[in-house]
């Protein structure tokens, strides 16, 4: 079995940790969890850092008594939003180092020197590469690293991902503060297409909508390759306010009945009574479903609309394909997905193809909100990490006898 794999993923309002490790191309997961913490990031800043901190500290050791389970975790794989992603494609070839002219990881930790070193805009950092193919002696290409195959060179076309500076060292700066070492930097995207590349029901090319508490990221995957994203900050919290302040109710409650009704477009004979509450003069008000539901719906009319924007943004650069590119089927991903109704609602407000909730069939983390996590998984299994350190360990494990 290879060594096992942790992940952190940052989110709005929580911490996520996933441990796991690939077999036959699936995810196995050993633990996850989710830690919420409250407000952490607030349009791309750091709300409360010793809060945030904290949290992190609480993942340096997991026990877990009911599994018998001891993790000491020393290097992570940080997951995180794909704020400020660009995106550029850079073709690198270097020759063979070693005389019997066999592909070695020295040689791709090679080709992986020559990308660090090429201009990403100022004030941006490279987080991330990720490598499309292989090319070797004789136009012969191959979409894995083709270790011990015979060459005198090695060529690649390698995505690679650049983010805001500032925004990238706040993040990793805070996870080795946490005593951390930060093995990789994910953006979630990518995560979250590596999964669901795993399942034939997943279009090759596609919008993936990912909708979190107070975040929401359209990207576009063209033939399983990640190529731009956009975000807009709106989130399944942003029904929730609109039912608190209405309502005149508390957080927990207000939550309660998004999950419980979702968006019900049905008809009814009657107009039930969801919850009351009381005014400043301890009056009673009642508040009915229609009330709940056109409450929702304002708020999904908001979602469409940024979606849709999104995507046109997405495609400016396209002249006379966008139109067709418009209508690629879209995959939803995110906690927020999950509101019952969602799908239906989208399918009648967007033109596109086809909408559908992603899929997630590892066992341990089933989730919608995990696939970006778990794809990370993928990710560090399948492509080398670009300041990879393979001297340091990962993930110490035990269990306790019975």
């Amino acid at each position: 079995m290879e060594r096992p794999i942790a992940v952190i993923e940052i989110c709005s309002k929580c911490i996520k940790l996933v441990v796991g490790f690939v077999i036959d191309g699936q995810v196995q997961v050993i633990y996850s969890t989710s830690k919420n913490l409250g407000l952490i990031f607030d349009h791309g800043t750091l709300v409360d850092e010793n809060a945030f901190l904290n949290g992190l500290r609480c993942l340096n050791f997991i026990e877990d008594t009911q599994a018998k389970l001891k993790i000491t975790i020393a290097e992570v794989i940080v997951v995180i939003p794909p704020l400020g992603l660009t995106i550029l494609e850079s073709t690198q070839t270097t020759n063979l180092v070693n005389d019997a002219n066999k592909v070695e990881t020295l040689d791709i930790r090679n080709l992986f020197n020559l990308v660090l070193k090429m201009p990403v805009g100022e004030g941006n950092v490279i987080a991330d590469a990720i490598p499309r193919y292989f090319e070797l002696d004789g136009g012969r290409s191959y979409s894995d690293i083709p270790l011990g195959l015979n060459s005198s060179s090695i060529s690649a076309a390698i995505r690679v991902h650049s983010i805001p500076s500032k925004y990238y060292y706040m993040i990793r700066n805070a996870v080795s503060n946490a005593n951390f070492i930060v093995k990789r930097v994910v953006v979630a995207p990518q995560g979250g297409l590596e999964l669901l590349s795993t399942y034939h029901e997943t279009p090759s090319s596609y919008y993936l909508v990912d909708i979190g508490s107070n975040l929401t990221t359209v990207s576009m995957v063209g033939g399983k390759q990640l190529f731009d994203s956009r975000f807009f900050f709106w989130g399944g919290d942003s029904i929730t306010e609109k039912i608190i302040a209405k309502f005149n109710i508390n957080e927990a409650d207000a939550e309660k009945y998004k999950i419980m009704y979702g968006y019900d477009n049905r008809e009814y004979s009657f107009d039930p009574i969801v919850c009351t509450s009381y005014d400043g003069d301890n009056n009673v008000s009642e508040h009915h479903l229609s009330a709940l539901k056109e409450i929702i719906k304002d708020e999904l009319d908001d979602l469409a609309l940024q979606i849709n924007s999104s995507i046109k943004s997405l495609l400016e650069s396209y002249g006379n394909k966008a139109a067709k590119l418009e209508k690629l089927p879209i995959v939803l991903v995110g906690g927020g997905a999950l509101l019952g109704g969602l799908v239906d609602y989208l399918k009648v407000k967007l033109e596109n193809e086809d909408i559908t909730l992603g899929t997630n069939r590892v066992l341990g983390a089933r989730s919608l909100s995990n696939v970006n996590a778990l794809g990370a998984i993928i990710c560090q299994h399948k492509y080398p990490a670009i300041n990879d350190d393979s001297q340091r360990k990962n993930v110490a494990l035990s269990r306790e006898i019975k």
